[in-house]
C-alpha cells in the first residue's frame, strides 16, 4: 500500500475528464464494476505508446485506514492497463482477443488522494504468437503513482467466452462461500472502506514462525469478464495479506513499496482464497514478504513483496 502523506496537487490537474469520450468493457466484468467503473479510450495505432488511455474515477470506497487509495485499487488499476494495453496490441485494436495477465511488477512511488481521477498509459514491447509484454505508468495529476510492467498470454475472445459459457456463469451458478469467521482467525488489524467492499478477510498468526494465515471467501463480484476470480483481486488479498504479516510480527505500518506476481492457474467463485505469508526479513525501515495465494491445494498467485516500514503515530489512522 502506498505511503498515506500526500502531497498536494495543482489546481490544473482537479480538471475533469470528459468520461463521454471512453468506453466501459462489453461484457461487463463485475469485479471493475463492483470496484470502479474503469473506463478506457483508443487511438491511433494500438502497436505504439499511449494510444490506450485508461481512467478511474476516484471515491471514498477505495481508500485505505490512512485515507488515501488503497494498494489493491492501484494493483488491479494497473493490472486493467495492462491487460489493455497488451491485448490491443495482439489484436491489433480489434477487440478479438482476451488477455490473461501471467505476471505483473509494480512499484509504488507515490500516495493517490480521493479526487481527481486515476490515469494509465503504457507501452507495447513485444507481440508473439501467445504473450504480449507491456510497461507503463499511473498518475493522477501529473503525478507518478505508480510504474508497472508485465506479460499476458493472448488467446481468442470468442473462445473464451465459450469457456465461459460451458462452465456456467458464475452470477447464476449455485455455489457455498463460507462468510462466518474462522475458528481462531481475527479480523484484518487495520480494516479499511476497501478491504471493506473487497473483504472479509481474516487471519491467524501461526505459531513458532514469522507467517500468518490469511483467509477470504470468494463471491460473484471478485470475477472478471471471463468467470474466473479477477487478477486485481487477486492481488488485492495478497497486498491485505502481506500488509497483515508485517503488522502482525513487526508491529509497525507498512506502506507497499514493490509488488510482484506469478498467476500460476485461475480461481472460481466459492472456494475461498488462502494465503500463508512469510516474512523472511524484517528491519526497522523495510519488510520483505513472500506467499502464495490458493483454493484448496491448488496455487493461484505467487508472490512477494518489500514494503517500508515506520511507526504508527506517524501515519495517523494507518494503512
Amino acid at each position: 500500500m502506498p505511503d498515506s502523506r500526500i502531497e498536494p496537487l495543482p489546481h490544473s490537474s482537479r480538471l475533469a475528464i470528459d468520461l463521454r469520450h471512453y468506453n466501459i468493457f462489453d461484457p461487463p466484468d463485475p469485479f471493475e464494476d463492483h470496484v470502479g467503473p474503469f473506463y478506457y479510450r483508443i487511438s491511433g495505432d494500438t502497436a505504439l505508446a499511449d494510444s490506450v488511455h485508461c481512467v478511474l474515477p476516484t471515491a471514498g470506497k477505495m481508500t485505505n485506514a490512512g485515507g488515501v487509495l488503497h494498494g489493491g485499487v492501484l494493483l488491479t488499476f494497473a493490472d486493467y492497463a495492462l491487460c489493455l494495453v497488451a491485448g490491443r496490441a495482439a489484436d491489433k485494436g480489434t477487440n478479438t482477443s482476451f488477455a490473461l495477465t501471467v505476471s505483473l511488477t509494480a512499484e509504488f512511488l507515490a500516495a493517490g488522494e480521493i479526487g481527481p481521477p486515476v490515469e494509465a498509459r503504457g507501452q507495447p514491447l513485444r507481440v508473439t504468437g501467445s504473450l504480449a509484454f507491456a510497461r507503463g505508468v499511473v498518475t493522477q495529476g501529473g503525478r507518478t503513482l505508480m510504474t508497472w510492467s508485465g506479460t499476458c498470454r493472448h488467446v481468442p475472445r470468442v473462445k473464451a467466452m465459450a469457456r465461459k459459457a460451458a462452465a456456467g456463469s458464475p452470477t447464476r451458478a449455485p455455489f457455498t462461500a463460507q462468510t462466518e469467521r474462522p475458528e481462531g482467525y481475527a479480523p484484518l488489524l487495520r480494516g479499511s472502506p476497501f478491504s471493506d467492499l473487497t473483504g472479509p478477510v481474516w487471519f491467524r498468526r501461526e505459531p513458532d514462525a514469522p507467517r500468518v494465515h490469511v483467509v477470504q471467501p470468494t463471491l460473484p463480484n471478485h470475477c472478471n469478464s471471463g468467470g474466473v476470480i479477477h487478477g486485481g483481486m487477486l492481488m488485492t488479498f495478497a497486498d491485505n495479506a502481506l500488509c497483515t504479516a508485517l503488522t502482525a510480527i513487526c508491529n509497525r505500518a507498512p506502506s507497499t513499496v514493490v509488488f510482484s506476481a506469478e498467476f500460476m492457474s485461475a480461481g472460481t467463485a466459492g472456494p475461498p482464497l488462502e494465503s500463508r505469508v512469510e516474512v523472511p526479513q524484517a528491519s526497522r525501515h523495510l519488510g520483505f514478504t513472500r506467499g502464495t495465494v490458493c483454493q484448496g491445494d491448488r496455487v493461484l498467485v505467487n508472490y512477494n513483496a518489500v514494503a517500508a516500514l515506520r511507526d504508527w503515530s506517524s501515519v495517523g489512522g494507518g494503512e
